[in-house]
């Protein structure tokens, strides 16, 4: 049994109790049968109202917190796991990062202040900009994180211009399918509400060097 208690503000908790109101005052009963309490009809008023988003998926969990241990020699290290570039970059948007030096047994030296990745600003505009997930035809609007179109393994800035909202999990997970890990590049202007394509990282070789021969070439006269 679910049980408890919540407050709303005056305008929400009124524009609340009306709504509750008006579902209750509509829920008659079959003929010949008795009315339900008003607080067992208040009950179900609420759980018809959930039940109009139980296709919403659910976040797909916390923002990462990583802790990383910096060794005076030899790669990063995530819980004694040394971590491939890719796999830290696909948290490191959406994580709150606490670096650890460590000696050369593992043991903490010191410890650094944990802060987001990227500054809560530029992730505050990025999903007011977006508002759900940017792969072409997705409209889903749960689950997102801040992806980086150019990853920042390849070059790739922390600059808004170079960020999108990307579903994770849920059936659909995008984000799982765009590098540095996936086998898609999704490129263009996110500025623009069509303004981002999808290309496939197999597909770079060639475009470079279409671009190249259209260099060589020059403009074309009219």
């Amino acid at each position: 049994m679910l049980d408890g208690r919540f407050a709303l503000a005056d305008i929400d908790g009124a524009l609340f109790e009306r709504v509750i109101n008006q579902m209750i005052d509509k829920m008659k009963p079959a003929k010949g049968q008795p009315w339900e309490t008003r607080a067992r009809r208040g009950a179900d008023a609420l759980i018809d109202l959930v039940r109009n988003y139980a296709h919403v998926e659910a976040p797909s969990g916390p923002d990462p917190y990583v802790v990383v241990h910096v060794p005076p020699d030899g790669p990063a290290e995530v819980a004694g796991i040394p971590l491939p570039d890719e796999m830290v970059e696909s948290l490191r948007a959406s994580a709150k990062v606490e670096p650890v030096l460590v000696d050369d047994e593992g043991s903490p030296l010191t410890r650094g202040r944990a802060r987001a990745a990227l500054p809560p600003k530029v992730v505050r505009g990025v999903r007011l900009r977006d508002g759900k997930c940017r792969w072409p035809g997705c409209d889903r609007r749960t689950g997102l994180q801040v992806h980086h179109l150019w990853p920042v393994s390849w070059g790739g800035g922390d600059e808004q211009s170079n960020l999108a909202l990307m579903c994770v999990g849920g059936g659909t997970d995008h984000h799982g399918h765009l590098a540095p890990t996936g086998k898609y590049l999704l490129l263009g202007n996110p500025n623009c509400p069509d303004g981002l394509h999808l290309i496939r990282v197999d597909q770079l070789a060639a475009l470079a060097e279409l671009a190249a021969d259209q260099a060589r070439a020059g403009p074309v006269a009219a």
